[in-house]
This record gives C-alpha cells, structure tokens and sequence, in this order.
C-alpha cells in the first residue's frame, strides 16, 4: 500500500473514531494552524472576553507564553491547569487579566473539547534547521492543540522504525515548539506494526530511547499489530483524550513526561470501575481486588495514578497508601511528588500513626497518606484509632505486607474502607490442574478480594520490559557429605556459619569478579567495573561476618553492607548495632561523604546514599570511577523494592522460596545494553539441587499463577515447565546448547572468511551473507561470555534427559584474539558493501532496524541531478525524489537540500561523485555547526570555542581516553567560570550533544 494511500487509510479510520478531518486546513503551513487555535479560543472564551475577540497584540502574548513551553513536561503542567481546566494568562489591552482556558481534561469526549485531524501540514521556520521546510504526516487536534503527532510508513518500501528516527530530526530541528510544544504522544503507525511514546524532553539518543517505545495489549493480553484495530482501541475517541491527560504522567525529578503502557492503563481503569460500580450500587465492599503486576514493570507508576484518581473521586475522602518499611514510605513519597502536578503536591504526606488520625479529623481535600503497615497497626491497637470516612487502603508488596491480624484489626477500624492490594509476587493456593505447588495458606485474593488485572513475568519478557534469568547453583564437598545427617538448624551451626565455608563463598565471588563485573568485548577488550553485585545472606550476623572477610581476602573490591532494624533481633544485637556504625564509618571515610553517625538519622541517610551510589542516581551519575561502588551485603534490605539497571548479579547463601525468590532475583532484571547484560546472574550457594527445584517451581507460580481460592494440589512441576521456562526466555538457555547453536554459524563465518578470520569474502552476496550472520554471531557470544563462558573453555555435552555424555565441547572461536578479528573483519566488509546494505555495527552491536534493500546507484542519482539544474522543473525533481525513496531519512533530507539549492541557484555547476558527497559533507556540517551554536547560545557559552572542541570529540571514546578533548573541555570551563559542582553536568551535556551529532552521521561519505 503506497504511504499517501496507507495515510488516507488512517484518516478515514480516524473519522470513524470520532475525530474530524480538517481538510481546509490541511496541506497548508503552520500559520493556519495558529490561526485556528484563535478562533477556537475567541468561541471557547466568549463569555470571558465579553464577546471582545482577541487583537493581534493579545494573540501574540499567548503566543509568547506558549513559547515558554520548552518540554513536553512544560506543557503538561499546562495542559493539566487547575481542577482539570488548562488557561493562559492574558493581560488584554485596557490592563485587565484573564485566564484563557485552552483545554478541558475532565471533559472527554464532551462539553468544550472539539477533535480534528489535519495532514501534510508544512513547517517552514524552523529554528535549527538550513532546510527550507519539514512536512508532517498527521496532527491531531483537541480545541486545536496538537496533542498527537503520527507518522505512517508503508512497510513495503522502508522499515517503520525510519518513522523514530524521523521524529528525532523533527525533534532536533526545533519543531515542538509554540503551539507545537503541545504534542504529548508520537505515533509509529504501517500496515502491520503499531507504537506509541511520549514525546522526549529533546532530541538526543539517550532521551529518544526505543526501551520506551510500546506497542499495545488488550485486555486479554493479545497483542494488537493490525494498525486499524489498534486506533480503534488507543487513539479513538475518547481513549486519545485519556490518553494524553489521564494516562500521562509528568517526571519532576528528569523534567520529563512518561506515558503509560497498556497494562497500566488497564489496571487503573479495572480499580476504577471496582469503585465506580460500588459508588453506583451505594454498597462499600472492602475487599476491592489486588493488581498482579510482575517486579519492574512499573508499579509505582500505576500505583501512583490509581491514588491521585481515587483522592479526586468526589465519595472518596482519602487515600491510606500503605508499605511494610519505613525507608519505601520515604522513597515512595519522593516517588510521588515526582509525578505529582504542582497543586496536588500538598496533598501527599507521609504520616505516623497519631499524625495520621490529626489528619483525618481535618475537613478538607481528599489527601493521600503514606504510612508503614506497623505504624497504622500500632495506631488501632492502640483503642483511639477508628474512622467511619468513606476511604481506599492501597497496599503496595501486598504479598508480605498484609498479615492477617493486622489486616483484620485495620479494617475492623475502617469499616468503610476499601482495600486494593498491588504486587509482583501474589500469594497462592496450590492449583493441581495447572501443575502449580505452592505453600500458602492465605491468598492474596482473600484479603484483597478478585484479582482485577494480571501482567506476569512472562509477559515482561516478551515485552523486553526486563530480562530473564542466568542460574548456577554452587553446593560444596563438606555440603553433600553432611547435608544427610545434619537438620537444616544443625547445617546452619556447624557449616554454613563456619570460617571455611564462609572463606570459600568469598573467594568464588572474588575469583569471577572480574568477568562478572566487565563489560563485552569490544574489538579484544572488556572494560571492568561495569556492573555490581549483591550478596544476600542468611541474618544481620551473617552480614557483619561477610563484610569483615571481604575486607580482609580482598581489600580493593568496594564492598559494603546494610541491615534494617525491622529485621529479628537475636542476641548480640549490640555487636551488630556496633558493627554497622563501623561500616557506615568505613563507607563514609573512604567515599568522603558526611558523617552518617552525627545525622538524627544515620541508617535512613546512610541507605539513601548506598542505594544512590549503585544505582547510579543523581549525584553518582557521573560515570566517575571514583563514585563506584562494587557489591553490596543484605539480609533482607534492599531486597525488593530497590532496582538498578547496574546490577547483574545476585548471590545468594540463603534459602528462599516463592515471592520472596522471585523477588530477590528480580533485584537483577533491570533492562540495558543486552550484548552488555542479557540476563540477571543469580548464583547460590548453598543446596543447590534444592534451590534448583525452588527456582523452577517459584517461576511455574508466576508465570501461570495459582489458585486465588483454596485447593490441596501437591503435584510437582514436571520437565516440560522447565523446557517452557527456557523457551519463553524467561531463564538463559544451558551454556552448552548456546554451544551447540553457535557453532555452526561460527564454522560458516570461518567458510567465509577462512580459519583466522583474516579474509574477505570475495562476491558482494558472500559480503552480506557474513555480515548478517557476524553481527547475529556476535551478539550471542556476548551474551555467551556474560554468562561467565571463557573463549575456549570446554563444557559438559548433555543428553536428552539433561545428564551428561561423558563429551566435552567448546566454542569454535578459542580466545580473545580470534575474537577481536573476528570482529576487525566484520567492521572492514561491512565497510566494503553498498551504503544501502551496510548495518550499524557502532560498539560492534546489531543494529535496531535494517537500512532499506535497493541500492542506491550514485552515478544515476549526479545524472538526475544534473538534469534539474539544467531545466528546473517540477518533473525533474520527482525524478530525484523518486529515486532516492529507499535512501534512510537523513540521506533523503540531504538530497532535499540539494535539490533547493538548485531551486534559490545556490548550485548551477554540474555535480559529478565527488562534488556531491563534498556538498553533502558541507550540508551536514553546517547542520552540526548550527545545533552547536544553538546549544551554546541557549546555555550563554561561546558558540566558537564550543565548536572548536567538537573538532576534538572522538566517537565513542570517554574523556578519559581523549585527553586533547579534555584538556580543552577544562580550558572552557576556566574561561567559562563553570563551578566545581557543575562540570560534571556541563561535561555530561556536551558530550550528549557530540554523541547526538556523531550518530546522525549520514550515508554516502
């Protein structure tokens, strides 16, 4: 189907929907567009503007405070406005001020709001661009603000994704701004693939990130990929309008605005209806229902929707949000005032329990209260907490957090609270159908009520929204030989607490540091110290006793520990007060921060300052070595609730079972880079055929789910749930089968290109067949070697049944230097194929979209070139256009710039192959020039100077590694009077800036 054809496709789709086509102001410039929001507002304002329409001066200071709009987050917040009605000051004429109204986000799909679609609208003065105009595919309109931009690709002739890159340019460009700055959510819209995304805060690779672009599920899971069907369900009428204001979430903390996935949006919508539907039948039931969201799918975020939701329902007078440690109240309410918008901020309050009854006496606004389980227990035990106001209870972990006794206390309390509980990890009974065994004797669904709404692990997976699992189970000689004899009490006194075992678990961590920790291979090197670990232990004793002897066998690995108070108490507690204040001391001394000991409350300050440092938040951000910390020791701390994408790895010397090890191995799952980090690493050692078993079974229950009502099953998992886990990706595939899978592609690599990889493959099909098959061969090495595999080394062969052969086998690549050629001699032929079939190997990684199959042919395209200049018509420049539709997006913005060149007689010379590449060459650093320059004068530093130190920038390579670079970034900073504290933001920014210039590199040098 042609695009033109495809977008008329859509439009009619869109009519059906309920949105109006604007044809009249369709294929215009962005002037009607401006004028049309005039009109609207001059109707939507009558009364206030006593019938007095808008002059030019008065339209051109709303325009002025638009233009203040500079992130969609801004726009957001105006969106948004006061009590669900968006306004613009105006000061008119006579003096008088005003508050325009722009928008009704409580009015969906009625009362004011009025939808249109307009396409093939022109923007021709743009900011950041030499080009002479943009053109855009489809806008969508609420009372005549752009809220929606899509972009359709006929995927017969170009992928789809070229659509992301496009929306970059547009973003770069300086398109999203004014009026325009009102776009909320990008469309990626062909024949067979359907996406949407929030629109980033500006147009570098780090903000445009593809992790965030979402398909859409439905409410049974399926995916939605026939384009027609999914605006029917995402961008219809009312779903678009709930969409960009109920379904958007505004970021405080990254100036950044979030939009959420389907799941989210449906589990929000489930809560609501549970509610509405007892608001309607005037009945109170407190069991509402539990959300069954797997861990790292973003429960804060719905969480947080559903309560500031639920606190504007006009029956609801508050809003108890409810967690089981005092240091997630704290996170979670910095969580919340994050997404907040400004004038519910003062509604959000964390309380104890006798503040929390000081609150509720009040009368005022519906507020949301965080408060520990135990706090709000405390409080009803006490006799003097009761409350008959019509409330909802959100229990976050709902798996652990709600007891029975205290869930029975709480809501004998409440008698008109309704209780929702959300969770990655529910609690269930055994189901004997499903093959699930579980060991519960309380469900989630008993005291929550019906489960509304399930997104499981497996569902993450196959989203990509998390990773699945690398398992290895360690269990030692003196295990095995006693583990008969011995009760696990007895296990725990005479081994797995003695110096010996201890020493051992240490030095195995010790021994494999270094590849746990590194980076994949990057033409022969692996940078360390890109990941950290955690080390979950058996009790506060065990942690003390762990850090001491990593201190001892290896000094210079960063370790550090934590416990909570909440955790059992045994005796020598005092010890263990002492030991902590020596390792908050130790941490403090060595990274240089305050005294945690002198605080009024050193272990909240101290856990803040732990969990940011290997997470890598904000201040440690920096990519500094010297901020890195290594590995962290727990006992129960930090093991669910805390994420960061650093972290690779879990050890365990402790057993668990269920949620809590879905939990404490989820800590590892956090997506990036995937030939860096394709799985969490969880390795335990301690009864490994044991854990083996929990592991398996703890994935059956939360990927198929158990029983919410009781059942007896006691049938165990068989094989085949195993060989479903490693299918579905949700556990990494035995080293040995990845072996076996490689081999022969990496024979057919050696056929191509002989032994040593030091030939190239002589015919142009050969050329590709290698490259194709190299960038898939490399990924899954690395990933190979991530999982601790050594090049070279042999491992077990298997049988069918799992047991071994008694054969060994190894990866026919043997070391790090085969490796690196290798990798030399996929750079050099891609370098060798036609621009068109060239893939981007930047870091040696697969690209995310392949480039488009014609080849392009230069000669031909000088020729047509020519042809314009001579006689300057609109068939001959069709003829160009034409020819170069399968180039990628900025080859084909280069060739538009030639051609208005020709057009202005800029070039009247006959180009030949060599003078175009060099007019391109020129075209594309002009762009880079300008973007410099804006960016400077937008930050108030000298454009020149800035320019002079991209000269310098080196594509992939730190500031370490640059030192002419970072001389002259410390020249800049000198001249510039940049302070102490902010160079390392400055640095951060400008290297963004270069990176976004070196990756916009086009085709055809």
């Amino acid at each position: 189907m042609a695009e033109d054809k495809f977008e008329n496709a859509v439009i009619a789709k869109l009519q059906d929907e309920g949105w109006d086509y604007r044809k009249d102001l369709s294929n215009k410039n962005t002037d009607v567009l401006y004028q049309h929001w005039r009109d609207i507002i001059n109707r939507n304002n009558r009364i206030k503007l006593e019938n007095k329409l808008l002059s030019d001066d008065e339209f051109q200071s709303l325009v002025t405070e638009l233009n203040k709009n500079k992130t969609p987050y801004d726009s957001q917040l105006m969106l948004a406005g006061a009590g669900g009605i968006g306004t613009i000051p105006l000061m008119r004429d006579d003096g008088s001020q005003l508050e325009i109204e722009i928008f009704y986000g409580d009015e969906v799909a009625g009362g004011r709001s009025q939808y249109e679609v307009v396409n093939q609208i022109t923007f021709d003065k743009l900011p950041f661009t030499l080009s002479k105009k943009r053109r855009v595919d489809i806008l969508l309109l609420i009372n005549g603000l752009p809220v929606a931009h899509i972009e359709e690709k006929d995927e017969s002739l170009q992928n789809q994704w070229n659509a992301f890159e496009q929306f970059q340019k547009y973003a770069g460009d300086g398109m999203y701004e004014g009026l325009f700055s009102f776009v909320q959510v990008q469309f990626i819209l062909s024949q067979h693939s359907a996406h949407y995304f929030a629109r980033p805060k500006n147009p570098t690779a780090e903000a445009y990130n593809k992790d965030f672009v979402f398909g859409w599920r439905d409410n049974h899971g399926t995916d939605i990929t026939d384009t027609m069907e999914f605006i029917h369900q995402v961008i219809g009428i009312p779903a678009l309008h709930r969409l960009v204001t109920v379904n958007m979430i505004p970021d405080a903390a990254n100036d950044n605005l979030m939009v959420m996935r389907s799941y989210q949006i449906q589990a929000t919508r489930a809560i609501l209806d549970r509610m509405k539907q007892m608001d309607a039948n005037n009945f109170v039931e407190k069991g509402g229902g539990y959300i069954w969201h797997t861990t790292g799918s973003g429960k804060t975020v719905t969480s947080f929707k559903v309560a500031q939701l639920l606190a504007s329902m006009p029956k609801v007078q508050n809003v108890l949000f409810v967690v089981d440690r005092v240091d997630l109240v704290n996170q979670t309410f910095e969580n919340f005032k994050a997404y907040a918008y400004t004038t519910f901020k003062k509604r959000i309050k964390v309380v104890n329990g006798h503040q929390l009854k000081r609150e509720l006496s009040k009368n005022d606004a519906s507020h949301i209260y965080l408060i520990t389980v135990q706090g709000l227990d405390k409080a009803v035990k006490s006799g003097k907490f009761t409350s008959d106001d019509r409330m909802v209870i959100l229990m976050d972990e709902a798996h652990r957090s709600a007891s029975g006794d205290s869930v029975k206390r709480i809501k004998t309390a409440l008698p008109n609270t309704t209780w929702f509980g959300f969770t990655g990890t529910p609690n269930f009974y055994s189901d004997e159908i499903n093959d699930v065994t579980t060991s519960k004797n309380i469900s989630t669904h008993d005291i929550f009520g019906p489960r509304l709404h399930r997104y499981t692990i497996k569902d993450a997976i196959g989203d990509g929204n998390v990773l699945g699992f690398d398992v290895t189970y360690y269990q030692s000689q003196a295990e095995i030989d006693k583990q008969d004899d011995l009760t696990e009490q007895e296990l725990e006194k005479e081994l797995y607490t003695s110096l010996p075992y201890r020493q051992s678990v240490v030095q195995d961590i010790v021994d494999h540091w270094q590849d746990t920790s590194a980076g994949p291979i990057e033409m022969g090197v692996r940078k360390p110290n890109q990941f950290q670990g955690m080390f979950a232990v058996s009790g506060k004793q065990a942690v003390a006793a762990y850090y001491h002897l990593f201190r001892q066998i290896a000094p210079n690995l960063r370790v550090a520990m934590t416990y909570s108070r909440d955790e059992d108490n045994r005796s020598g507690d005092s010890d263990l007060q002492q030991a902590l204040k020596d390792a908050m001391k130790d941490y403090s001394e060595f990274y240089g921060t305050q005294n945690f000991l002198e605080s009024n409350d050193p272990e909240r300050l101290y856990l803040n300052d732990l969990s940011k440092r290997i997470a890598r938040k904000k201040p440690y951000n920096r990519n500094d070595d010297q901020d890195r910390l290594d590995l962290i020791i727990v006992s129960d701390q930090l093991l669910t609730g805390f994420d960061s994408k650093y972290l690779n790895i879990i050890y365990m010397d402790k057993i668990l079972k269920e949620g809590m090890l879905i939990q404490a191995m989820s800590r590892t799952n956090r997506t990036i880079n995937r030939n860096a980090k394709p799985h969490g690493k969880v390795r335990f050692y301690r009864k490994g055929e044991v854990m083996e078993e929990n592991v398996k079974r703890a994935l059956v229950i939360y990927t198929k789910g158990g029983n919410d009502s009781a059942s007896d099953s006691e049938k165990d998992p068989d094989e085949s749930e195993q060989t479903e886990l490693f299918d579905d990706g949700i556990l990494a595939p035995k080293m040995v089968t990845q072996i076996e899978d490689l081999t022969p592609k990496i024979n057919r690599l050696k056929e191509l290109s002989g032994e040593d990889f030091s030939q190239i493959p002589r015919s142009e099909k050969e050329r590709q067949e290698f490259v194709t098959l190299g960038v898939e061969v490399n990924h899954k090495v690395q990933r190979l070697i991530q999982s601790n595999y050594a090049l070279g080394m042999e491992v077990d062969k298997l049988d069918e049944e799992g047991n071994k052969t008694g054969e060994k086998v190894a990866l026919p690549i043997t070391d790090v230097n085969e490796f690196s050629a290798f990798q030399a001699r996929l750079n050099d032929v891609n370098e060798l194929l036609p621009p068109a079939k060239q893939v981007d190997l930047t870091h040696i990684k697969i690209s995310i979209q392949a480039y488009a199959n014609e080849i392009i042919d230069y000669d031909a395209l000088v020729d047509l070139l020519n042809k314009y200049i001579d006689v300057t018509i609109e068939e001959n420049r069709k003829s160009v256009e034409d020819h170069i539709v399968s180039m990628d997006e900025n080859g084909r913005n280069e060739i538009n710039e030639v051609l208005d060149g020709i057009e202005d007689g800029t070039y009247q010379k006959h180009f030949d192959t060599e003078s175009l590449k060099a007019t391109r060459k020129k075209i594309r650093s002009n762009q880079e020039e300008l973007k410099i320059r804006r960016w400077s004068a937008d930050k108030n530093y000298n454009g020149n100077i800035i320019y002079e130190a991209y000269e310098l920038y080196l594509p992939s390579v730190g500031l370490n590694d640059n030192p002419k670079l970072n001389d002259k970034l410390q020249e800049i900073e000198t001249k510039e009077n940049i302070g102490f504290f902010e160079t390392a933001d400055f640095e951060d920014e400008l290297m963004k800036l270069y990176e976004s210039l070196s990756n916009n590199q086009y085709l055809g040098e």
